[in-house]
């Protein structure tokens, strides 16, 4: 590898399974749209979509393969090893529980917003408690009296 040209630095063995089923999560959807299953009709078996995915599947492992000598993962080289750990990682349950976890929307800066003031009005709330708690037996306790 040249030596004037940084590695892509990841953080853990972690990252790189996360990459990695992301990759897996995102060709999986473009394949849906390009070969959706609802083509065929029901009773005849698929025979081109599973050959696609293949295909696919061997793809990606052939990229992350030979991007693994530009990888360090916390500032060590990147093994062969982690790459098959994050193959034997996946699975079909693993692929729906992290395309549920990984939908996020994007920033938008007026819920942010939203966000800050419910935040500071559950804080003048907090405090309107604290002083009511601190009062409220004295103010009680002189009602009583009179």
């Amino acid at each position: 590898m040249d030596p004037h040209h940084r590695k892509i630095d990841l953080q853990s063995p972690a990252d790189l399974i996360y990459l990695h089923t992301n990759i897996k999560l995102s060709a999986q959807q473009k394949l849906d749209l390009a070969i959706p299953a609802s083509a065929l009709p029901a009773n005849e078996p698929d025979t081109f979509r599973p050959q696609v995915q293949h295909l696919v599947q061997d793809y990606i492992a052939r990229t992350l393969t030979l991007a693994l000598p530009s990888l360090a993962i916390n500032g060590l080289d990147a093994e062969p090893s982690m790459l098959a750990d994050a193959k034997t990682d996946d699975n079909d349950d693993d692929d729906e529980k992290m395309e549920d976890e990984s939908n996020y929307e994007a920033y938008d800066p007026r819920l942010a917003e939203k966000l800050r003031t419910l935040y500071r009005q559950l804080e003048w709330e907090h405090t309107r408690v604290a002083e009511l708690r601190r009062e409220a037996p004295g103010a009680a306790a002189r009602a009583f009296e009179e």
